[in-house]
């Protein structure tokens, strides 16, 4: 089978488990830590319990929650105009990110599968935001994912989503390999309000760079729970 066959690639549903704050998949690999868990507990987090600190718990937990409740609506609002192309209705929270997004999924020729499950054989899982071909792609798709924030993301974050990107994309060419998937490219899409998107663009040398510094955070993160 060739990469031009693909027309379309199975979706596998997340099945989610939590024990002490951490989220794992089970797959057919058996239990996987998630990409985000391996992140979180592996990253410097002085400057975010600064923040809290200064903001105090409650109003920490409030900015956090409502951040997350904004990224699921933006997540949903995406994926079923990607499905069936229906666009989001007037939101107050949500028009402003939906407005920044819009114009870059004229840019999708045809998305192939949104948020699906998937899987890697170094123990690890998640769910990625969409594979599609883009207009400039060629015979494979490209992965996109979303995001949503109020200015433009520094260095620091660019980075964390960049290792989380790079590791879907490992995994899903490890699941869809019997589909002929083989991804190059993905694209990080942060949604600022009502101004152009800001788009980071990760090359095939760039995804196995970060590979690369996401294995060396997995390995850090089994030796704490060792």
């Amino acid at each position: 089978m060739t990469a031009e066959a693909i027309r379309g690639l199975p979706k596998y549903e997340p099945i989610r488990s939590h024990e002490n704050g951490d989220r794992s998949y089970s797959t057919p690999l058996g239990s996987c830590s998630s990409v985000t868990t391996i992140l979180s507990n592996t990253r410097d987090n002085t400057g975010l319990q600064q923040w809290r600190e200064s903001v105090g718990e409650a109003r920490a937990d409030f900015i956090c929650n409502l951040a997350s409740f904004r990224g699921t609506r933006h997540h949903d609002a995406v994926e079923r105009y990607l499905l069936d192309g229906t666009e989001p209705g007037f939101d107050f929270l949500n028009t402003p990110y939906w407005n920044s997004t819009r114009s870059f999924l004229d840019r999708i020729r045809r998305p192939l599968v949104c948020e699906g499950a998937i899987y890697h054989p170094l123990r690890y899982a998640g769910t990625f935001d969409c594979i599609a071909y883009l207009e400039d792609d060629g015979e494979q798709p490209s992965l996109l994912d979303w995001k949503t924030a109020d200015k433009v993301r520094n260095p620091a974050k660019m980075y964390e989503y960049s290792l989380q990107v790079a590791a879907y994309t490992a995994a899903a060419n490890y699941v869809y390999k019997p589909q002929g998937l083989n991804i190059t490219r993905a694209l990080i899409v942060v949604a600022i309000p009502d101004e152009t998107p800001q788009i980071e663009e990760l090359s095939l040398r760039k995804l196995t760079q970060y590979m690369q510094h996401f294995e060396a955070r997995i390995k850090r993160f089994t030796r704490s729970r060792a």
